[in-house]
C-alpha cells in the first residue's frame, strides 16, 4: 500500500515568471522563467502527511516501507515542477495590477490571448484539477466563439 498527499501552496510573491531572454524555443521564441519558494506552511503541512500517513500504517499494523523525510529534505515533499497539477501562473482577476487574466481567461492587456489551461486558477487546495480545466476551457471557448461571431476579436 503506498501513499501520496497534496496540499496547497499558499501565493507568495518569490514564485513567478518572467520572460527568459536568454533562452528561446524552436522558433527563436524567449520561453518563460519559473522562480519558486516554498513558505513553511507547504513545509508544515508535508511534514503532517508524512506524520498522518506513517500513523495509519501503524493502526492497520502494518510498518512504513521507508523512514521518515527529515527537515533536510523538506519531509519530502516533492520538486516544484514534477507533480503534473502545477497552475496557477496565469491568474485570473478583475485587475490588470493583480493578475493577467480577466474572467473570461482573456489577457488584459492582448484581448486576442486566451488561457485555457490550470493557469487562471487562483488556487489548488485538493483533488485533481482536470474537471474544472475542462469547464473552464469549455466556458472560455463559448466567451470567444460568441465574441468572434460579433466582430469583436480580430
Amino acid at each position: 500500500m503506498g501513499f501520496s498527499g497534496r496540499g496547497e501552496m499558499i501565493p507568495n510573491k518569490d514564485s513567478y515568471c518572467e520572460i527568459d531572454t536568454g533562452t528561446v524555443d524552436k522558433w527563436g521564441i524567449p520561453v518563460l522563467k519559473f522562480h519558486f519558494k516554498r513558505s513553511d506552511h507547504e513545509i508544515r503541512q508535508v511534514r503532517h502527511m508524512q506524520e498522518t500517513f506513517r500513523g495509519l500504517i501503524d493502526e492497520m499494523g502494518g510498518e512504513p516501507l521507508s523512514a521518515m523525510p527529515g527537515p533536510e529534505d523538506d519531509y519530502g515533499i516533492a520538486p516544484g515542477g514534477v507533480i503534473i497539477h502545477e497552475l496557477g501562473v496565469t491568474r485570473m482577476g478583475d485587475s490588470p495590477d493583480t493578475s493577467v487574466l480577466n474572467a473570461n481567461c482573456q489577457a488584459h492587456d492582448v484581448k486576442n490571448l486566451f488561457v485555457a489551461d490550470a493557469g487562471p486558477f487562483v488556487s489548488q487546495p485538493n483533488k485533481n484539477p482536470t474537471w474544472t480545466i475542462l469547464a473552464l476551457a469549455m466556458r472560455t471557448s463559448e466567451y470567444i466563439a460568441e465574441r468572434a461571431n460579433r466582430g469583436e476579436l480580430a
